[in-house]
């Protein structure tokens, strides 16, 4: 286990959070420790965090996120503080499985932040939409305020905003008294963002979300679930997106591969 992780890992304890130290209850991906967590665990943990005051973030790992961790020294350490961090491309999940330390499943930011919108309608925490055009923003609230109509919406607004405006927005949210913040301003960008404002903002927990707002508010497509279940959504994307994704799906995948793969020998040698 990281340093990073397992201080992190005590204050959780604690502050009476509810969080293991143990081996098996994560993976090691090429540096970054994925939580072995079903969706279930994962929102379970997430109330827990919620409840114990506060602020704290979690993150999810696609292979690409992962290989750009390992030459991204800011990027690896906010994964590595992070309270929680899931396996959100299938590729991660096989990863662990030739690794000998499989994790239970993918869960991926969109299922999170779709289940933590029902939580939050569930038990009346405020939310608070970041990112994306404004179309998309408004159209996400629109869509879950219709879906949800008891959720308490603190704010939204778009993600485009100069990074001197950071503290103006994370000001605007902490007088929203939000308690879940979802950001939507893509990786590594979202990351970044969360770690250094989730404080000033007064949120208890927050999101990045990737995409995941132009998927709710109908302006993209997601994969059909029999893709999605077959670990097949990436095909899915790079077919109506090649332009713009063939590099990091075939070029990354390759140097993802080859990490895990280096990191197995290097496990048996030693």
């Amino acid at each position: 286990m990281t340093d990073a992780r397992g201080r992190l890992r005590k204050n959780s304890a604690a502050r009476g959070i509810d969080l293991s130290t143990t081996r098996a209850d994560f993976c090691d991906i090429a540096g970054v420790d994925v939580d072995n967590v079903s969706e279930d665990d994962a929102i379970a943990a997430i109330e827990r965090l919620v409840d114990a005051g506060g602020s704290h973030y979690a993150a999810v790992v696609n292979a690409a996120k992962i290989v750009a961790a390992t030459k991204d020294e800011k990027l690896k350490r906010i994964l590595l503080e992070a309270d929680l961090v899931t396996a959100d491309g299938m590729s991660v999940v096989w990863a662990s499985r030739i690794l000998s330390t499989p994790l239970k499943q993918r869960v991926t930011g969109i299922d999170l932040f779709e289940r933590l919108v029902a939580c939050s309608a569930a038990l009346g925490w405020a939310v608070y939409f970041l990112g994306a055009r404004d179309e998309s923003v408004r159209g996400t609230v629109e869509h879950l305020t219709g879906r949800y109509p008891e959720l308490l919406v603190a704010g939204h607004r778009n993600g485009f905003f100069e990074a001197s405006e950071s503290a103006e927005v994370a000001s605007a949210i902490r007088d929203s008294s939000a308690d879940l913040l979802f950001v939507a301003l893509g990786s590594p960008a979202q990351e970044y963002w969360i770690a250094e404002n989730v404080g000033p903002t007064g949120v208890r927990f927050a999101l990045g979300v990737g995409g995941s707002f132009d998927h709710v508010s109908g302006l993209a497509r997601r994969a059909p679930e029999w893709m999605r279940r077959s670990g097949l959504e990436w095909l899915y994307r790079l077919v109506r997106e090649p332009r713009r994704l063939w590099r990091r799906y075939l070029i990354g995948n390759s140097v993802f591969l080859w990490l895990i793969i280096r990191q197995r020998f290097s496990a048996r040698s030693q």
